[in-house]
């Protein structure tokens, strides 16, 4: 049996989309993180098998995730973003992909564009030395992104194969029951962006294998604008702090503040020499966050 859990945010059309894709799903659970855009009313009175959960308050991704996972009833559980929408296979395709790798754990598929281009599904742990490559740019730099082992693996000729991974994107996650029931979940302290990693961290601790597979793919509304992306690399960044600060020695967590803060200076100036007003506007607006979280006072 197959729970998935969709966690929704003020994005009714486009979870209504989501939820009309589920058809090979044994049970569907939707945690609406108090929209005030009338999604829980219309997936109430578009989708009454669905089984809704109507929070008051925003939980957050991982808080929401958690809720879902722990009403779910599925020996496999997929956590799956609202603006992610499966193709017709894309469920049986993964069925078939857990029956046959009994060693996989967890797994993420091949999240693609609207048009079908691939995007980002998966990464390497943050490190010093890896997230020092991911500030300078360096991690993207032709040829060198073929090989590298960067947090977010951005040579899209690497997802044409079944490999096993650090992490997969927090779009799409299909797991294993146990999993849930031996890591305890999210950690609840990320609100957004970062949270996917660390558990996954936490699950190959506990000894568990994460795969990533090419095998099925899923579509991924990824957010396109400079606002958008700004945001998400300004939590990212924030969640490299608590990282280091929940798993790494505090040499290391001294050293992180100023690499970040370095970086974001330094692409801050890199943007505002290409021209690109908007994100070296964006990357000041980051350098002041990571001050803000770590001395807690703006520059």
């Amino acid at each position: 049996m197959l729970s998935v859990v969709v966690v929704s945010y003020n994005t009714k059309e486009i979870t209504l989309q989501c939820l009309r894709r589920l058809k090979e799903a044994d049970e569907v659970i939707v945690v609406d993180n108090a929209s005030e855009d009338g999604s829980a009313e219309a997936i109430k009175n578009k989708f009454p098998k669905v089984r809704l959960i109507a929070n008051k308050k925003n939980a957050g991704f991982a808080g929401a995730n958690n809720q879902g996972m722990r009403e779910a009833r599925g020996e496999w559980i997929l956590l799956l973003n609202s603006d992610a929408y499966v193709l017709p296979e894309t469920l049986p395709q993964m069925k078939k992909f857990m029956i046959t790798h009994p060693v996989c754990d967890v797994a993420g598929c091949q999240l693609v564009n609207a048009d079908g281009t691939i995007q980002a599904s998966y990464g390497f742990f943050p490190t010093l030395r890896r997230i020092v490559l991911f500030m300078l740019f360096v991690d993207n730099f032709p040829f060198i992104r073929r090989r590298i082992d960067s947090i977010h693996v951005r040579d899209k000729s690497r997802y044409a194969t079944t490999v096993e991974v650090d992490w997969v994107t927090g779009a799409f996650i299909w797991l294993k029951r146990e999993v849930w029931e031996k890591t305890g979940g999210l950690d609840e302290k990320y609100f957004m962006y970062g949270e996917e990693a660390e558990w996954m961290y936490r699950i190959k601790k506990a000894g568990f294998k994460v795969f990533y597979t090419p095998q099925a793919k899923c579509i991924h509304l990824q957010g396109k604008s400079t606002k958008s992306l700004a945001k998400a690399f300004a939590g990212e960044a924030k969640g490299f702090l608590y990282w280091f600060s929940k798993h790494n020695p505090r040499w290391q967590q001294l050293i992180l503040p100023w690499i970040l803060l370095g970086g974001g200076i330094y692409k801050a100036i890199a943007w505002t020499v290409l021209g690109n007003r908007q994100w070296a506007r964006a990357n000041w607006g980051i350098t002041d966050e990571i001050w803000h979280a770590t001395f807690g006072k703006s520059k």
